[in-house]
């Protein structure tokens, strides 16, 4: 009688967040056992969400300190999305010499001390990280350790999800394990690799949205509106923020202050696009996406020049994203939720800080494959 035996991927997650690498680990293995050991963030809130679904506390401690005990020979694999604000575009970018990114190099330096060295790693941050030096240790860290690396930009967008978010990553095999698609030491690639089904072109963002907040169900006395619907005072951003309609292909990036300012934070929805078909002073591009132009008022409006664009936005119903459509936009799965307590701006700020599990996982399944020859 024949007998078949599972193996199981054990890892450990480095700035676990809410989940995302959690959930991303799954899908990428689905069908397969796969243990997450310990999980490890400094963000008290992070952690009640992340036990909450996951049913796992991650450890509150500094990463930095962990010591070479702590880790040799604990998992196959290591996720990391380290401290992204020390590479951000709009940042001081320090890099390196930023105190949030001490704990990452720390870490690093630690691979060299271990004699079980984890088999497969993948790194996570925003686009600016791979022209810093603390990407140059990366990867000099990961040779100096006997690891072949690929490193990709990819965004949502590349896989099918009508979301605008690349990031860096950098995925490390231990030799001689080999990657499926040859090598690419110190090249970095734009878009994903080939592995599995891509989709080729980017669903329309209404297969995200929430039923009950499509115009036909719009009421200005239902609680639910009221909390979506975008306030008085967004008219004098109107050049600086991105308004998508729910036919659209694509949409910007949440940050964790979204709900909190419009300039740069996040699309809004135009849930009412009929206004904008008139062609006039607005329209909808071939992708779905919503232009709003004052070009051409007449004359004869310019005095009322504020009541007209007051009046075309009051016919928009523009409104947020909801938090669960954040996370739907970050493919999350349709069962991650937030305890009683997480308040709205609590959750878009974590949901900002997280990552796209479509992204991740197509990685993941990507780095576990085994090349040949």
């Amino acid at each position: 009688m024949e007998t078949t035996t599972t193996t199981t991927t054990t890892c450990l997650e480095f700035y676990s967040g809410v989940g995302g690498l959690h959930y991303s680990l799954r899908k990428a293995r689905k069908g397969e056992d796969v243990k997450v050991i310990e999980a490890f963030d400094v963000n008290d809130l992070a952690n009640v969400v992340y036990e909450f679904n996951h049913g796992i506390k991650p450890t509150s401690r500094d990463i930095g300190s962990l010591e070479a005990k702590d880790l040799d020979g604990k998992a196959d694999a290591w996720l990391l999305s380290p401290p992204c604000q020390p590479y951000t575009r709009q940042g001081l970018q320090r890099g390196s010499e930023d105190p949030r990114a001490q704990s990452f190099i720390k870490l690093l330096d630690k691979l060299g001390d271990l004699e079980c060295k984890p088999s497969y790693l993948l790194i996570e941050n925003v686009v600016g990280f791979e022209e810093s030096e603390t990407r140059n240790h990366l990867v000099d860290t990961m040779k100096r350790n006997n690891y072949t690396t690929q490193e990709f930009l990819v965004s949502p967008i590349d896989l099918g999800v009508p979301y605008s978010r690349a990031r860096y990553f950098c995925l490390a095999k231990i030799s001689p394990l080999k990657f499926l698609r040859g090598e690419n030491d110190f090249k970095i690639s734009k878009g994903p690799p080939e592995v599995g089904k891509v989709p080729q072109e980017c669903r329309p963002l209404k297969e995200y949205l929430s039923e009950e907040l499509v115009f036909e169900n719009y009421s200005e006395s239902s609680d639910l509106w009221a909390q979506c619907l975008v306030k008085s005072g967004v008219r004098k951003y109107l050049g600086a923020i991105d308004i998508v309609s729910p036919h659209s292909r694509r949409c910007c990036c949440f940050t964790k202050s979204y709900y909190k300012y419009y300039k740069g934070t996040g699309s809004l929805i135009a849930v009412n696009s009929v206004p904008l078909e008139d062609g006039q002073r607005s329209f909808v591009e071939e992708d779905g996406t919503v232009h709003i132009q004052f070009s051409t008022v007449s004359s004869s409006e310019m005095d009322n020049l504020e009541k007209v664009e007051d009046s075309l936005l009051d016919q928009l119903v523009l409104r947020y994203f909801t938090p669960r459509e954040v996370a739907n936009l970050h493919s999350f799965p349709s069962d991650f939720s937030f305890p009683e307590g997480i308040t709205r701006k609590q959750r878009y700020s974590l949901l900002g800080n997280s990552l796209s599990v479509a992204v991740v996982a197509h990685l993941l399944e990507y780095l576990f494959q085994e090349g040949s020859g």
